[in-house]
């Protein structure tokens, strides 16, 4: 009876409502990876990587999924549409189950959380409906699903003496259901058997390794031996199609039966005819790993030209259906400004090391949409990794890779990649152009670009834009061992225009271009308070203050410009009290990925496994902490943040896509003309913040009620404040008309605004 216990884990489904985030959440995601599609009616079902889109072929429009409505973000294998029921169903890579029914996603666990099913042999390979149930095939055997009563049933594990084998595909046919399986062969057994979970009423006649099955045209098709097409009847099978290289995928609808190749689709008649054959070219490329015909319009899932639509009858004109996003879901860096975010897809691990390279293009969001530079227009660089706008000039853009140099984009068009040969930036490997490893760049007031160049001897380079040379800042008396430090991260500068340097195992390293004094905090300095030498990430704040993100904590530098005077400069650690009140130290041994000052001065910081803080502008307060439980983010570990001063929207760039934040600090203005605070009128209920932006840096903001009783005031640091609606701190404020009296900082200009508050 084992393998009767075994088959009832999926009885009692466990299954939980998702959460919907968009009211306060944007999902930037890619749809250029297509791993399954589903046709019924005039829709078209596709999965990318983590997230779905539903394309409506009469309409011309799509629908999107993705965690902003509650997905879970992990690596979609196979999508299914029971038109009987209207629900679409998702399967992973891990196991998870979800159903999108009424624009709700239910998630169920089962799979995931069955301990006696080994975490990687959980992957969903495929579906298929028969009545009211639909047979999903995994790496570890079948199980059934209720569609009509939202629950699982049995699981069979067919393999010899009941165990578990990797089953690629079910179909039912003729009151038979059968099975493939990768290495064992072609199962069957009759559907209406009740007990179906005793592996001896499986039949197993014919071996082999069959990675499908379909029914086309009233015939049961598998492909086996990577290129042949093969008929079924009579646990025969006679071979009625040779591909010319191996196919990865069938799809059969009435009419026609599509073979995906990696290079070509092949459409066959009923007489396995071939009726059009879409093939890649030089000037016309693409990877297939999915492909389907339905009403006379072949559909192409492509690697990484998303879903391509044709027509059979002029296949050579293909139009892009998939949703406008960046090119890659993979995001490294990101940078925005004034409603305009760039994004580059670089890669490279915790060494520094960027190989195997990538070439993944740029892609840029404007409130027009999508616009991406494709990896074919960026002059053969790799690794991509960080991006800096010409505050002077927002058209010109300059990307750093740790390859292959410097990338110059203006009016979104790559025009010049700066390199060894013909600029001042270093190769560490000589005559060799893909080891010019640049990274982390700044532009100081007098529009100069300062850029690491890591593992050689002038580590710090001042580029003019306009020029090629460079002039270089020598770095070996800090860094002894240039091609010891695996890598440079970050670049910033202070207000006085001192530069900061992180890096692999160098700490901070600060240049004065005035005076050319260097200095170093690191762990070998005694008492420099560094806690790690890694250092990933740098901040100078709308205070002045150096924010320094480490592989294992997080440090300030209150005063940066004097670490130049002192012989030994300390950072310092931030204390908070937990909530039992016992002291401890910020972020205490997390790694942190990024960390950026907002229009209020708060910190926004990224982790690489606990997902992103938002703390109070000297961290004393945790506003909020994002992560896969409680946020649509898809992953905890977050690679960059970048806000945008001019709306308060705040970036996340994750290797599984790229979320917005729509928050509410923004930068600072040049007046007060447009000083507006919202939610207004605050309701009752409202447990929130109110936000008072459109301000000048410095302004001094006093809340009085109406009759000038004086509730709240701060000076800004940035382009907003925020309110707690409470009279400093003490209790809530009673209902009735309050007053913001805003005053500039050299109380020239003033301005009042009028808040209602309703509890």
């Amino acid at each position: 009876m084992q393998y009767l216990r075994l088959s009832i884990f999926l009885i009692f489904p466990l299954f939980l409502f998702s959460q919907d985030f968009s009211n306060q959440w944007t999902g930037h995601y890619s749809y250029f990876e297509i791993n399954d599609i589903y046709a019924a009616e005039d829709r078209v079902y596709a999965a990318s990587e983590n997230s779905v889109f539903i394309f409506d072929a009469e309409t011309r429009t799509s629908e999107t999924f993705s965690t902003i409505n509650g997905l879970s973000g992990e690596t979609i294998s196979s999508i299914y549409h029971s038109s009987t029921y209207d629900i679409t169903v998702v399967g992973y890579d891990n196991g998870l189950l979800e159903l999108i029914l009424d624009d709700e996603v239910r998630t169920f666990i089962d799979i995931v959380d069955q301990p006696t099913i080994p975490p990687t042999e959980k992957r969903i390979n495929h579906f298929f409906e028969n009545d009211d149930k639909l047979y999903i095939s995994t790496e570890f055997g079948i199980v059934e699903f209720n569609l009509e009563r939202i629950e699982f049933g049995d699981t069979f594990f067919i393999g010899p003496g009941g165990s578990q084998i990797n089953v690629t595909g079910t179909i039912v046919a003729e009151n038979s259901i059968y099975a493939t399986t990768l290495n064992n062969g072609i199962f069957s057994a009759d559907v209406t058997n009740p007990n179906l979970v005793d592996f001896n009423q499986w039949a197993n006649p014919i071996p082999g390794s069959f990675r499908d099955i379909v029914i086309f045209n009233n015939q049961i098709l598998v492909h086996q031996n990577l290129d042949l097409v093969q008929s079924l009847e009579n646990n025969v099978l006679t071979t009625v199609f040779t591909a010319p290289s191996s196919i990865r995928d069938m799809y059969a609808d009435s009419g026609n039966l599509t073979i995906s190749l990696v290079d070509r689709a092949l459409v066959l008649d009923t007489n396995f005819s071939e009726t059009a054959s879409i093939t890649s070219t030089t000037e016309d490329s693409f990877e297939l790993n999915t492909s389907l015909t339905i009403n006379n319009e072949v559909y192409l899932g492509t690697n990484t030209r998303g879903l391509l639509e044709l027509e059979l009858s002029n296949p050579n004109t293909k139009t892009l259906v998939s949703p406008e996003g960046p090119l890659s879901n993979f995001t490294f860096g990101i940078e925005a400004l004034n409603n305009n975010l760039w994004v580059v897809f670089g890669q490279y691990d915790v060494n520094f090391n960027p190989f195997p390279l990538q070439r993944r293009g740029i892609s840029k969001l404007t409130v027009d949409g999508w616009f991406n530079i494709s990896r074919d227009e960026v002059l053969g660089a790799t690794s991509l990794s960080h991006i800096t706008i010409n505050p002077n000039n927002e058209d010109q853009v300059f990307i750093s890779s740790l390859s292959s140099g410097l990338i110059e984009v203006n009016n979104n068009e790559v025009t010049n990649l700066f390199n060894d040969v013909n600029s001042g930036f270093e190769s560490f490997v000589p005559d060799d152009s893909n080891f010019v490893f640049l990274n982390g760049s700044v532009f100081d007031n007098e529009g100069n670009l300062w850029v690491n160049n890591s593992r050689v001897d002038d580590g710090l380079k001042r580029f003019s834009p306009g020029a090629t040379q460079t002039f270089n800042v020598d770095l070996s008396g800090l860094v002894s061992n240039p091609l010891g430090n695996l890598g440079f991260s970050d670049t910033v500068i202070d207000r006085d225009g001192n530069l900061f340097i992180g890096g692999w195992n160098s700490g901070v390293i600060g240049y004065n271009p005035n005076t050319e004094n260097q200095i170093q905090l690191s762990g070998e300095a005694e008492g420099s308070n560094i806690p790690s030498d890694y250092v990933l990430a740098l901040e100078i704040d709308r205070n002045n203050q150096l924010w320094i993100g480490t592989f294992r904590g997080i440090r300030v530098l209150f005063n940066p410009s004097g670490v130049f005077q002192q012989s030994n400069p300390q950072a310092s650690q931030i204390i908070i009290l937990d909530d039992e009140g016992v002291p401890q130290e910020l972020l205490f041994d997390e790694t942190i990925t990024d960390i950026e000052a907002d229009g209020s001065n708060n910190k926004w910081v990224a982790t690489a496994s606990s997902g992103v803080f938002y703390f109070s502008p000297d961290g004393q307060e945790t506003l909020a902490h994002f992560t896969t439980d409680n946020s649509p983010l898809p992953t905890n570990n977050v690679r960059d943040i970048s806000v945008d001063d001019s709306t308060g929207s705040v970036f996340f760039a994750t290797e599984k896509g790229l979320l917005e934040f729509k928050g509410t600090a923004t930068g600072p203005e040049s007046n007060l003309d447009n000083v507006v605070a919202f939610p207004n009128p605050v309701r009752p209920g409202f447990n929130g913040r109110v936000t008072i932006r459109g301000l000048t840096s410095r302004a001094n903001v006093k809340i009085t009620d109406i009759e000038g009783n004086l509730v709240y005031e701060e000076v800004s640091e940035g382009g907003s404040i925020q309110w707690d609606t409470t009279a400093f701190g003490r209790h809530k404020v009673a209902s009735g008309v309050y007053l913001i009296l805003v005053t500039g900082e050299d109380q020239g200009e003033t301005t009042v605004s009028k808040l209602l508050v309703v509890r």
